[in-house]
């Protein structure tokens, strides 16, 4: 078997405590977030840094996730895995989104996908997702590869490396402060387990 890539989310925020709507909101870690990424470091959830290639979005809550888990060690940004933008939804509640008919279709399953608006089309998402993983993919031929992410960026990324499996990309969501590490044949991910 080859290498591994981890793809870590960040920890609680004010938006994943109060099931917000949020994505291109800069939002810190709140101290529960903190606090649940210091309980599963002693537990030893996450990866050993040491030889591998140490990615994040370059948002506030992936920086700040990433210095609890490794430390002040240097790491590199791609800005293409940031999270998604919502629009007209940033930091609304779901029963806010809910009252707009086309995000409660999407919601409630009835629509496949939605592009928000005065938001990030979803084609758009996808395509930029796709690049930022084009880049962990190519890495992980050389080495184990970590990247502290998103909620929508891990399901996306993980439609993408396992497509025969049908789930609904909401269940690939890790909860915050977890994630996936997804073992590589060559370029081939052949399986995955669930971290945190």
């Amino acid at each position: 078997m080859g290498n591994t890539l981890y793809l870590i989310r960040h920890g609680d925020t004010e938006g994943t405590l109060k099931d917000m709507f949020y994505g291109s909101t800069d939002l810190p870690l709140a101290e529960e977030g903190v606090q649940q990424i210091k309980s599963l470091c002693d537990q030893g959830a996450y990866p050993e840094p040491e030889g591998a290639k140490l990615y994040t979005s370059g948002m506030l809550r992936t920086e700040q996730t990433f210095e609890l888990i490794f430390g002040n060690r240097e790491h590199e940004i791609i800005h293409d895995l940031r999270e998604v933008g919502v629009g007209i939804f940033e930091m609304k509640t779901m029963n806010e989104v809910l009252q707009h008919d086309e995000a409660r279709a999407w919601l409630e399953g009835k629509k496949e996908f939605m592009d928000f608006p005065e938001g990030e089309t979803n084609d758009g998402f996808i395509e930029r997702v796709a690049r930022g993983l084009d880049v962990l993919k190519g890495d992980v031929q050389h080495s184990d590869v970590v990247g502290v992410l998103h909620g929508a960026v891990i399901f996306t990324c993980m439609e993408m490396l396992f497509p025969a499996v049908k789930e609904k990309a909401w269940h690939w969501t890790p909860s915050p402060a977890s994630g996936y590490a997804i073992t590589f044949d060559g370029l081939k991910p052949v399986k995955y387990r669930k971290i945190g």
